[in-house]
């Protein structure tokens, strides 16, 4: 049997997906530096962003690192719900999957300094907290509320 052009599809959507979301997660971070007022450019390796290289007075403060991830995840959810409304399954969770760990990346920046914990449990709890709350999003963009609200859409 061979595969349907659907699966094809999601399967090559979900092959870009870590590339477009590099950009989409390098580039939020850029947008939040430069409105702290730093002068920001990005580290690039051929058409791949490796980072934001800033020149700064000051170290950036946990205010941040959270816009940063708020927006950088925040980015994700048009992007999830495009995903859905292709039915590309593949693609959803690997976007959803993305997201969750742009949202514990959060704890990861804030948290993994403490030197008295050792990394096996920061590493232990980040992939716990990516795996909750990737299962969330998951849950959130499956359930039976979003699919009344797609089915009602649909009816109009």
């Amino acid at each position: 049997m061979r595969p349907s052009k659907r699966l094809i599809g999601d399967l090559a959507v979900t092959a870009s997906l870590p590339f477009a979301t590099l950009w989409l997660y390098e580039i939020s971070n850029a947008l939040v530096l430069s409105a702290q007022g730093e002068s920001v450019s990005l580290a690039m390796s051929g058409l791949l962003p490796l980072g934001v290289a800033g020149v700064s007075q000051i170290l950036p403060s946990p205010l941040t690192k959270l816009a940063q991830v708020l927006l950088s995840a925040g980015l994700m959810i048009p992007l999830i719900v495009c995903l859905s409304r292709a039915r590309l399954a593949i693609a959803r969770a690997f976007a959803i999957s993305i997201a969750g760990v742009f949202v514990v990346s959060l704890y990861w920046e804030w948290f993994s300094q403490l030197s008295d914990v050792p990394a096996s449990v920061h590493t232990g709890v980040f992939l716990a907290g990516t795996a909750g709350v990737s299962f969330a999003l998951l849950r959130t963009f499956s359930g039976p509320r979003y699919l009344r609200a797609r089915v009602s859409v649909l009816r109009n």
